[in-house]
């Protein structure tokens, strides 16, 4: 587990301002719930923080360690989308192995 720091995130879609200066910390092995109407933005924060997506402001720490600029795959980050995009074709356990596999992590771990 690791600390993560979100501050000052801006985003816009357009002329569409979805997020205005958030800002939260989340201490290790902490719980946190992103709740709000449909369209608030809380994808959006996810995705930041995962780096699938840009902000135009602000950063997103972990450990202490600004990831903002880091590329999504050296993250260590992951994200389960509402929607569970699986493979339909895999088990779940292949679906859930499928992204160690891909870091090529040792079965061990």
């Amino acid at each position: 587990m690791a600390d993560l720091s979100v501050k000052g995130l801006k985003k816009s879609f357009g002329d569409h301002v979805v997020l205005k200066g958030v800002s939260f910390d989340v201490k290790s092995g902490d719980f946190l719930s992103l709740l709000g109407p449909s369209g608030c933005g809380k994808t959006t924060i996810l995705r930041i923080i995962c780096g699938l997506e840009t902000a135009d402001e602000g950063e997103v720490l972990v450990d202490g360690a600004d990831v903002t600029k880091v590329r999504p795959e050296k993250r260590n980050i992951g994200l389960v989308f509402q929607n569970y995009a699986l493979f339909p074709s895999m088990t779940v356990y292949n679906n859930i192995a499928f992204g160690l596999k891909v870091q090529k992590l040792k079965k061990q771990e």
